[in-house]
């Protein structure tokens, strides 16, 4: 399947009210939401479609910052003892009618090229997400690590994605 990845400006307001994924808040933040947050710079959407122009799926970056008590041990030695930058996967959702069949995966894909290009010009050390029960295997499977005392808090470091990615 190719899919084309849109940011939600270039979107039709009707393909957007269609989509459903199974979980009614992400269906109302993509139809609702999701472009007043990017004029608002909240947050950017960007919006696959496949070769029918059908919402494939969707994700959502935003910034943030992660409190130095609130990650692990193993990862503090070199931090500074201060809110660490972050980009936030605010959003992911697949379709329902395509789930199971590599979407999310592209979509996580494109967001982390996203997300190491602005690693490039800002400082940026962890991409983090926070996850829904019905999604935590599928951070869990791409390697993200549970926040300390966060049930369904995840996190990257940004280095571990540019060696995936350029590896």
């Amino acid at each position: 399947m190719t899919l084309k990845l849109v940011s939600i400006r270039e979107c039709l307001k009707s393909k957007t009210k269609k989509f459903d994924c199974g979980v009614d808040v992400l269906n109302e933040f993509l139809s609702r939401y999701a472009l007043k947050n990017d004029e608002l710079g909240i947050g950017k959407t960007f919006v696959a479609f496949d070769e029918e122009e059908h919402v494939a799926g969707y994700f959502t970056l935003s910034t943030a910052q992660v409190l130095f008590e609130d990650i692990p041990d193993d990862f503090r030695a070199k931090l500074p003892r201060y809110p660490i930058p972050a980009l936030r996967i605010a959003r992911l959702a697949v379709s329902r009618n395509l789930q199971a069949k590599g979407i999310g995966k592209w979509l996580l894909k494109m967001a982390f090229l996203k997300i190491i290009q602005v690693a490039e010009i800002t400082g940026l050390y962890l991409i983090i997400v926070d996850a829904k029960e019905s999604s935590r295997k599928f951070y869990e499977h791409y390697g993200f690590i549970k926040f300390k005392e966060k049930d369904l808090s995840y996190f990257l470091t940004v280095d571990t994605v540019k060696r995936a990615m350029t590896g």
